[in-house]
């Protein structure tokens, strides 16, 4: 795991906390649970002091967010368009 996503698509850092509705204010999408991995899947986990907005950016790495068994932070999941760009994935 590793690319976050920390502006949105005209330059600006997201804040600390409220990154989803951040992220639905420049076009993302909430979304439930995804069962099927898609292009622009983004989970936002509430890491208490901070969200991390991370892009999942494979089946792989959609299945290891769904499966944070032993831990209990909130997530939300988001379909975001700009989530590769902006997650600086190659």
């Amino acid at each position: 795991m590793g690319y976050y996503i920390n502006e949105n698509s005209k330059g600006e850092f997201l804040p600390a906390k409220g990154k989803a509705s951040a992220l639905i204010a420049d076009g993302a999408l909430e979304v439930p649970i995804p069962e099927i991995w898609k292009e622009g899947l983004v989970c936002v986990v509430d890491n208490v002091f901070f969200d991390a907005a991370a892009y999942a950016y494979s089946a792989k790495e959609m299945e290891e967010f769904k499966d944070m068994s032993s831990n209990k932070r909130k997530r939300v999941w988001l379909y975001y368009p700009n989530a590769k760009k902006l997650s600086g994935y190659l």
